[in-house]
């Protein structure tokens, strides 16, 4: 029933978000300086298992590397809506990783998690072919995408979180991670949110699985931690700064913008024609490039 009624308003919502995002980003072209490879297959769930390579035209050596996991509540998005976010991030010299995940309530947890993995499985067999420097990885993700990223970056730095999945994670790990007006510890909000009963369906067997911070330990990446004053995640930032030092886990924070800027919320930083979203993207790049 859940998932009957969350697939009406899922409907609706995307219907009206992919109208806002169309706005933002009219007018926007990609960089000049930036090349895309478009629509490589990662897996094999069909256009949900594409994902985009960007990278500038002109580089020297290996390029470090990003992986950007998109928001939007596990119910909307894809890498088309992050296009010129992620170009405009290979702009600033990396090569970035921008995939398409599967979505609920078509389908429900753990299939996000997997497309996850098999992506950056991908990565780590084509990395060489691409110019790409595995020892200089680095994750974004924003709101939904900010939860992947945290769930993620979990799985490959914990061995006893990685044996409740029933695939091989890949031997790697990011150096450090952008997490971006995101949402974090889900076992506890999920008894009053209908997002994410549709995302976690069977949360019986499930429970385990989302009690991420259990499993966070000394070993996850360098943190880069954001958010606007209107962002309506905004209360989730210093609560993990705080977990993460008792996990003496290297955090970095930024509150960008002002209250009574209508632009500094949610997910501002993809909004590439707001000068806070450089600024933002500026410093999330720069805290990267000091760990290559």
């Amino acid at each position: 029933m859940v998932k009957l009624l969350f697939k009406i308003k899922a409907d609706k919502m995307r219907k009206e978000w992919a109208k806002n995002d169309a706005i933002r980003d009219k007018d926007n072209v990609l960089p000049e300086s930036v090349e895309v490879i478009k629509d490589i297959s990662y897996g094999r769930h069909g256009k949900w298992n594409l994902l985009d390579v960007n990278r500038p035209k002109s580089y020297n050596g290996k390029l470090p590397c990003i992986v950007s996991f998109h928001g939007g509540g596990w119910f909307y998005g894809d890498k088309e809506l992050y296009r010129f976010y992620a170009a405009d991030l290979a702009a600033r010299g990396f090569a970035v990783i921008n995939f398409n995940y599967r979505l609920c309530p078509e389908n429900a947890f753990p299939s996000h998690i997997e497309d996850c993995n098999a992506a950056l499985t991908w990565l780590c067999n084509n990395a060489a072919g691409f110019d790409i420097d595995l020892n200089r990885l680095f994750f974004v993700g924003d709101s939904a995408g900010a939860n992947l990223v945290y769930h993620y970056s979990t799985l490959l730095t914990n061995p006893d979180f990685a044996k409740l999945y029933d695939f091989e994670v890949p031997q790697i790990k990011p150096k450090a991670v952008g997490l971006n007006c995101g949402t974090y510890n889900l076992d506890e909000q999920i008894k009053d949110d209908m997002i994410l009963k549709a995302y976690i369906q069977n949360q019986k067997k499930y429970a385990e699985h989302i009690k991420v911070q259990k499993y966070v330990n000394e070993n996850f990446p360098a943190v880069y931690i954001m958010s606007a004053p209107n962002d309506f995640l905004r209360a989730e930032v210093e609560p993990m700064i705080e977990f993460f030092k008792t996990k003496n886990i290297p955090v970095t924070s930024k509150i960008y913008g002002t209250k009574e800027d209508p632009d500094a919320c949610h997910v501002f930083h993809v909004n590439l024609k707001l000068a806070i979203a450089k600024e933002c993207n500026d410093d999330e790049c720069n805290y990267f490039k000091s760990f290559c």
